[in-house]
């Protein structure tokens, strides 16, 4: 018998008696993974756009047992420490943040913790408090002067 050997198209001929008979391969085991990957990569892109969706509306969940004041209108927490108000806002969050222009990370955290900043005060440079409700009024102000939005601790 002639052996005709083709390894691109994956099958075999071969003449038995001069009556051709075509042999095909099972898929080999680089095809076998290619596709396995393929389905892997496929599945967790698929698992990570259904995790993010709908965090639009919230702000970030992996806080809510900070007892933090959420800020419904733009999506960061904010309130009163050390008699100062201050806010989340986005630093470096922002690079992969793709929700409403002007809102906070709702699902970004670094160690636990979140990027925020004092508030401008209304007539000084931080807006100064003794409870959360102090802060309603300048919930949506800008970072203070001077001060960046960036991962650090106050408490």
């Amino acid at each position: 018998y002639n052996l005709n050997e083709n390894i691109d198209k994956q099958w075999y001929q071969r003449r038995v008696r001069g009556t051709p008979v075509t042999i095909t391969l099972q898929p080999t085991l680089s095809i076998f993974l290619n596709i396995t990957m393929l389905t892997i990569v496929t599945t967790v892109s698929l698992l990570f756009a259904v995790a993010h969706c709908g965090t639009y509306d919230t702000c970030n969940v992996d806080f809510y047992n900070k007892g933090w004041e959420c800020n419904k209108e733009n999506l960061c927490y904010y309130g009163c420490i050390k008699g100062y108000c201050w806010s989340q806002c986005n630093g470096a969050s922002a690079i992969s943040w793709d929700g409403p222009e002007g809102t906070c990370n709702t699902w970004y955290n670094l160690n636990e913790n979140i990027e925020w900043c004092y508030l401008a005060g209304e007539s000084s440079q931080y807006q100064t408090c003794s409870d959360d409700s102090d802060c309603e009024g300048v919930k949506m102000n800008s970072c203070a002067e001077g001060q960046a939005c960036y991962v650090h601790t106050a408490w």
